[in-house]
């Protein structure tokens, strides 16, 4: 559960009262997620989706509402926060910075054909929006892993399997993750608990958090990973063939993208799993989700095997 941050009553109270939604009578916490404590608030008016940011500063949320600003001028479907009374779109205080959206109906959807045709054409409809000024680079690829792999050298995690395989890896990757490939606007982190479906129909992309700007392919290749794939992390090549399908009907891929898409399959797997490992064993140390990077080697191993057969 992403849940870092608690609210007192008289913080929820407060909370409350700067926006035009009715009083409180319920906050829920919510399971899933890693980077946020998310809370289903309910009120005398609605019921609303209370998230406490707990991994972004100022700027970074400020550069968000502004992605999603310009996301709501294309009518990308997504969610968009509720404004204050005040018309802010952000609050402070002794809780940290809290963002409220409307609580859409709807839940994360198993994987299946269908679904993944509908994330290829919303994925390729993404990557069609022109980006904002001032996004960053993809937060987990080689600008994060170059330097982590510098602070741990000193460390007792300096000898562990994982450093000397991430070290070994991107080092095998160099060269196709160099190659000059269609920039743009990405997502990020599409993996299937960042959707929303009501049955098969998609209700929205959420959590725009890691949007930034960098190759494409990334994205293509993050959604391979994170909606591909069943429970138990077995790869459907129906449903990658359909993902595909439908964001090269869209966006077609350029013969090199098609070229290196088995590396950036890889490279997502391999971001996500850097940042499970730095997140729970070493920025908030966590047990029970420490070996939670194992599941991205996993699926990383069960693409190599089908892609090469």
């Amino acid at each position: 559960m992403a849940r870092y941050t608690t609210l007192s009553p008289s913080e929820l109270a407060y909370i409350v009262a700067q926006y035009p939604i009715g009083t409180s009578l319920k906050l829920e916490e919510i399971p899933g997620g890693f980077g946020n404590s998310n809370f289903k608030l309910t009120t005398t008016d609605s019921e609303f989706l209370l998230k406490i940011c707990d991994e972004k500063d100022s700027a970074e949320l400020n550069l968000q509402i502004a992605l999603l600003q310009h996301l709501r001028q294309h009518r990308y479907p997504t969610v968009y926060p509720i404004l204050t009374k005040d018309q802010k779109p952000l609050i402070h205080g002794t809780f940290g910075s809290v963002m409220l959206y409307p609580f859409l109906q709807g839940e994360e959807p198993l994987p299946s054909p269908n679904i993944s045709a509908q994330l290829g054409e919303a994925l390729a409809e993404l990557h069609c929006i022109p980006p904002i000024a001032g996004l960053p680079r993809f937060a987990m690829g080689i600008s994060q892993m170059s330097p982590f792999l510098k602070e741990v050298q000193a460390t007792k995690f300096a000898m562990h399997p994982f450093v000397a395989s991430l070290k070994s890896q991107l080092a095998e990757m160099e060269a196709p993750l160099n190659t000059p490939l269609p920039m743009g606007l990405l997502h990020g982190d599409l993996f299937l608990d960042n959707t929303l479906f009501a049955g098969e129909e998609m209700v929205a992309i959420l959590d725009f958090e890691e949007g930034c700007y960098d190759t494409l392919l990334i994205d293509v290749g993050m959604t391979i990973i994170g909606c591909c794939y069943t429970s138990e992390h077995r790869l459907n090549l129906e449903i990658v063939r359909r993902f595909l399908d439908a964001y090269n009907a869209r966006r077609p891929l350029t013969e090199k993208e098609w070229k290196h898409l088995d590396c950036f399959v890889h490279y997502a797997a391999l971001s996500i799993a850097f940042w499970r490992f730095r997140q729970f064993n070493i920025r908030r140390p966590d047990a029970h989700r420490a070996d939670t990077y194992q599941e991205m080697l996993t699926r990383s191993a069960q693409f190599k095997s089908s892609s090469a057969r």
